[in-house]
């Protein structure tokens, strides 16, 4: 993939297994600030040479209860709203979140999640994210940790 590089957030902790996954497939990447978003890719074609592709951007989570303080705290609800906009001023036509999560299989199983560090059930939480992506324009998955860098390599090579 000499025409693909993916860029990671200088800002996002170092993600070892997902820059594995890079690693193993044979994939530059490059860790620098981006305006929007964990995720990235640079793209090169003929015409143009490289360029930064922003139509898909990837938000990563560490886990349910990290989106959960996302979404149900005031100021981080902004700022994840202001990454989007942002994104989409880019021209983002896909904002994908992905949430590391080993016993959640799908976002409709989020209805039955629970957290002893979080008052919010998880059916208040499916609602929210539910609205937010019809809102927003953007998509949750849940992903096994393990897999995560192989799902960021399939989002950005589509």
């Amino acid at each position: 993939m000499d025409d693909f590089i993916i860029l990671t957030d200088s800002r996002q902790q170092k993600e070892n297994h997902i820059i594995k996954e890079f690693d193993k497939q044979g994939i530059l990447h490059i860790r620098t600030g981006l305006p929007s978003a964990d995720y990235m890719a640079v793209r090169y074609d003929n015409k143009q040479g490289f360029y930064l592709d922003y139509s898909v951007l990837i938000d990563t989570k560490k886990d349910l209860l990290e989106l959960c303080n996302n979404m149900t705290r005031t100021t981080e609800h902004q700022r994840v709203i202001r990454e989007i906009e942002l994104g989409q001023q880019l021209g983002c036509e896909k904002f994908v979140f992905i949430i590391a999560e080993d016993k959640i299989k799908s976002v409709e199983d989020i209805k039955n999640w629970s957290n002893k560090y979080t008052r919010v059930k998880g059916e208040t939480l499916y609602k929210i994210l539910k609205t937010f992506k019809e809102h927003h324009n953007c998509k949750f998955m849940i992903v096994p940790k393990k897999n995560m860098g192989k799902t960021i390599i399939d989002i950005l090579t589509k």
